[in-house]
């Protein structure tokens, strides 16, 4: 926010949005506080991580349960760690996490991986034990994570594991239920639709970051997306002619 005030941008924090109003050409959104009016207008909402809603799953965020096994991965080199999740991103980490772990077990409720094939045969080539057809139930420690509940849906059997830390990979959720209830697209997993120039199914209505449908959710791609958002956004504004797609 900083930099967005050194450029001039006005900058209004802690606000919500609750309502888009995208009717008519000048675009009207509304917030816990305030109404406001533009003619175009840039959705850049981001998502956020899925959680499993476990008892100490919130308690130890930051203390042991990640998210995001690149950016914390580091922490647990030489520890115990354990994987929630089936599909690309839990299998990645794993493959990640088996370079920088001493142990590594991967908690599946399946008993088949949603992975990508390719990337299936990478993670068995790794020093990574599946738990097929088992969930995790709670997380304990004291000031920081020290063993999980397990759970065998088949058997019925629990058991209590040490581990050192939690990634929990069980896929994100794009904050675009206030776009989608204002008419804007989305695809079956509610990422807004968006096409090369970042423009919406509403004219004058944009979207850039991990909002969207883009492939890859990374810093750099949203920094990218959003800077053919404001160049289309301003072209739109300056030259609404010839913006008409």
């Amino acid at each position: 926010t900083e930099h967005c005030k050194k450029a001039g941008a006005k900058v209004n924090e802690l606000e919500k949005v609750v309502e888009l109003d995208l009717k008519g050409e000048k675009k009207i959104v509304k917030t816990n506080k305030a109404t406001y009016t533009a003619s175009a207008l840039i959705i850049a909402s981001g998502s956020h991580h899925r959680t499993l809603g476990v008892p100490g799953e919130n308690e130890f965020r930051g203390r042991g349960v990640s998210y995001c096994a690149v950016c914390d991965g580091a922490f647990f080199k030489g520890r115990k760690v354990l994987i929630v999740g089936g599909g690309d991103s839990a299998v990645v980490s794993a493959i990640y996490l088996a370079n920088l772990a001493s142990d590594v077990k991967l908690v599946h409720r399946r008993s088949q991986l949603r992975a990508e094939g390719a990337r299936v045969k990478d993670l068995q080539a790794q020093k990574v034990k599946i738990l097929w057809n088992t969930e995790l139930k709670e997380i304990k420690g004291d000031v920081k994570v020290r063993s999980v509940v397990l759970t065998n849906n088949k058997t019925g059997e629990i058991k209590e594991i040490e581990v050192d830390g939690v990634f929990v990979q069980v896929g994100e959720v794009p904050n675009s239920q206030f776009a989608k209830e204002a008419g804007i697209e989305v695809d079956e997993k509610n990422y807004i639709i968006t096409d090369v120039r970042q423009r919406t199914n509403i004219r004058g209505v944009y979207a850039a970051g991990d909002v969207t449908n883009g492939p890859v959710k990374q810093i750099g791609t949203a920094v990218g997306q959003a800077i053919v958002a404001a160049t289309e956004a301003f072209g739109y504004i300056k030259r609404p002619y010839y913006y008409k797609g």
